[in-house]
């Protein structure tokens, strides 16, 4: 066998094992939550934690995610609209805290399909974060949540 033939062999079944068919190439958004956060950091300083945000096309922008701090105030559902900032990081955003210190809150941050629902303690610090997901096509997938999820999440987290 020529010397060329045993190179194109070789290259032929790298070729083979590192293709990858388009639906194995993707993967849905992700979000990771950073806590506790840098205070040397300026462009982080003051935050209740930072969100990694990433996509199989690359780096998120900020316009791609919502917030929503979700909570239970005097026995009352609440709801309200976070502003999420960008840090001198890409892919990573900050989460100050907007809402009210009265009442048990989580906080629900959302890139497209992905959803980080991040349950806080009394004093505004992580308490545990919860990306919901199913497994499809033997993978683990986000998965949307449910009202239930987050009313029982504020439930128990009351009940401390």
């Amino acid at each position: 066998m020529s010397r060329t033939f045993r190179l194109s062999a070789v290259y032929a079944a790298l070729l083979a094992v590192t293709v990858v068919t388009p639906a194995m190439a993707k993967w849905p958004p992700w979000l990771s939550i950073e806590s506790p956060v840098n205070p040397f950091d300026a462009s982080t300083r003051g935050t209740v934690f930072l969100v990694h945000a990433a996509t199989h096309d690359g780096t998120p922008e900020l316009s791609a995610l919502s917030g929503s701090a979700e909570g239970l105030v005097a026995g009352s559902r609440r709801t309200m609209a976070l502003t999420l900032t960008a840090t001198s990081h890409p892919g990573v955003f900050a989460v100050r805290k907007q809402w009210p210190s009265e009442g048990t809150w989580l906080v629900r941050i959302t890139l497209a399909s992905t959803t980080a629902l991040v349950s806080l303690d009394a004093k505004d610090n992580v308490a545990n974060v919860y990306v919901p997901t199913t497994i499809a096509e033997g993978r683990q997938i986000p998965r949307a949540v449910v009202a239930r999820e987050i009313d029982s999440t504020l439930e128990v987290a009351s009940a401390r």
